[in-house]
């Protein structure tokens, strides 16, 4: 089996509870002993580690065994506004992701965006299109009529003569349409306002749908 750390707690004097996500859903791996300095699960044992381990049939806590690094993101770590924006990814898994769905696909979409080199626009990506498996996707398929923009509250398209109010102009919903439907190895360079936008515009549309901040943006 293998998993992604999306939360660490301390547990008791010497070990770690491990919280993972994985394409079966999230578990926890009790890690004995992970936070003495000579254990070797201690470098395993981090946030954000991408990980391999043995598996217990039809057990959601169990105890972490015969553990393996697949990706310890370095790169993200060793750089604050990376690990900002991998955390974001993390947080929706983390505060959003719940029974009855697709865990592979979005297991996948995860780590796809973790590896890509531009995380600032795969975490924006990945927090657009994880959206539709949580049941909240954004009505982006336009009719034939002008585009005036994108609105929150509608939660979608608004065109020319609709009174609904935009919180994205054209310009940057073309921008929002190929960060929702393309794949994360497609992305152009986007300019740094118009991913303040766009970033701003996902924070809000998250609070008025989901009823949840996120810390990481």
């Amino acid at each position: 089996m293998e998993g992604l750390i999306y939360r660490v707690q301390p547990y008791q004097e010497s070990s770690r509870l491990l919280f993972v996500f994985t394409p079966k859903g999230k578990i926890t791996l009790l890690a004995r002993g992970a936070q003495k300095l000579k254990e070797k699960s201690r470098v395993l044992s981090q946030f954000l580690t991408h990980i391999s381990f043995k598996e217990q049939d039809r057990k959601t806590f169990y105890t972490l065994s015969e553990p393996k690094i697949i990706n310890e993101y370095q790169a993200l770590k060793t750089d604050y506004h990376k690990t900002k924006k991998a955390a974001l990814i993390l947080e929706i898994i983390d505060q959003l992701v719940i029974d009855h769905v697709n865990y592979k696909s979005i297991f996948d979409d995860m780590i796809l965006a973790l590896n890509e080199n531009d995380i600032n626009v795969s975490s924006l990506s990945f927090s657009l299109k994880i959206l539709k498996p949580l049941g909240y996707e954004l009505n982006l398929t336009a009719d034939g009529r002008t585009i005036k923009g994108i609105s929150i509250e509608k939660g979608g398209l608004v065109y020319q003569g609709e009174q609904e109010s935009i919180d994205l102009n054209t310009k940057d919903a073309l921008s929002l349409l190929k960060l929702y439907y393309l794949p994360y190895n497609e992305h152009g360079i986007y300019e740094i306002d118009t991913l303040a936008k766009l970033e701003e515009f996902i924070k809000k549309y998250y609070q008025y749908h989901l009823h949840i901040t996120l810390k990481n943006m």
